[in-house]
């Protein structure tokens, strides 16, 4: 894959667990590169709990692996000054993140989002939906979600060319909390196998269904990345209470079934996002005649 993406430029833009493929991908690469020191962040900066942004260039294949957090896609700031003290951010659901200057080149380009969006994360902590200058309190966060969505696929109409980008929109990784959720309790540690092939699964997550309204119709120019279905059947694969240090405590009420072990789940689905740039990268070259 590093001689495949030899010259070019993987971008990733979402949340945490884009993030986590980002990390399998990085990984990935650097197990076929003999000397290690040709691998590093461009501005210096640790991979431990950054925030921002991380680019990663493999030198001796004049590659860049990069990583841009953008939970909502979509930006969140401060409310307007008029705003009542109920409201204490916003979600400018009709512009596209800020830091989208930063994705414009890109030879390939894996969006996703979805584990933000819920009421917890938005409304409950009064945060609410800006479209202008004006506060929609009453835009509910499925909604949110959908004009967010809307935002999201005319920035890549406009800024993405098909002819020389391979865009992707990664469909939601479920979470396998049993008995309460991330601040409630609940548990995967006892997890030690995946679900059976045969085992009925419930509905697909309400986020993906709102994406890919959108996703849907910008094909083949964005181009599906599904992982929902088989990463339902990892129930064992998230770190559960290993996510912390051996030297910290590992409460077992806070326990982390979101995100995914490495070596793990995330590396299938780079294998998956590897063949389908190995069908639709712009950069292969051109059958003969």
């Amino acid at each position: 894959m590093l001689n495949f993406l030899r010259g070019r430029r993987l971008v990733f833009v979402g949340d945490s667990i884009g993030r986590n493929q980002w990390e399998s991908l990085l990984c990935m690469l650097a197990a076929g590169v003999r000397n290690k020191t040709r691998i590093f962040e461009v501005n210096g900066q640790p991979i431990t709990n950054h925030k921002g942004f991380l680019i990663f260039r493999f030198e001796s294949y004049n590659c860049t692996i990069e990583y841009y957090r953008s939970p909502f896609l979509v930006p969140q700031g401060s409310p307007p000054h008029d705003s009542p003290k109920s409201v204490q951010c916003t979600l400018k659901v009709d512009t596209i993140d800020w830091a989208s200057k930063r994705w414009l080149g890109a030879d390939a380009i894996v969006f996703n989002t979805g584990h933000w969006w819920s009421y917890e994360k938005t409304l409950k902590l009064g945060c609410y939906f800006q479209v202008g200058e004006h506060v929609e309190k009453n835009i509910s966060v499925r909604d949110g979600l959908a004009i967010a969505m809307q935002t999201w696929k005319k920035w890549v109409a406009f800024n993405i060319d098909p002819s020389k980008t391979s865009a992707f929109f990664r469909t939601y990784a479920p979470v396998h909390f049993s008995g309460g959720t991330w601040k409630t309790g609940g548990r995967c540690n006892m997890e030690i196998e995946p679900y059976k092939e045969g085992i009925k699964f419930g509905r697909e997550p309400w986020s993906n269904g709102v994406a890919l309204k959108e996703v849907t119709t910008m094909m083949p120019s964005v181009r599906l990345l599904d992982i929902t279905h088989l990463s339902n059947f990892r129930k064992d694969a998230h770190p559960s209470i290993y996510y912390r240090l051996p030297t910290e405590d590992r409460p077992m009420d806070h326990q982390d079934c979101s995100h995914w072990c490495l070596p793990g789940l995330p590396d299938t689905w780079n294998q998956l996002l590897y063949a389908s740039l190995l069908q639709s990268a712009p950069w292969l070259p051109l059958p003969s005649v």
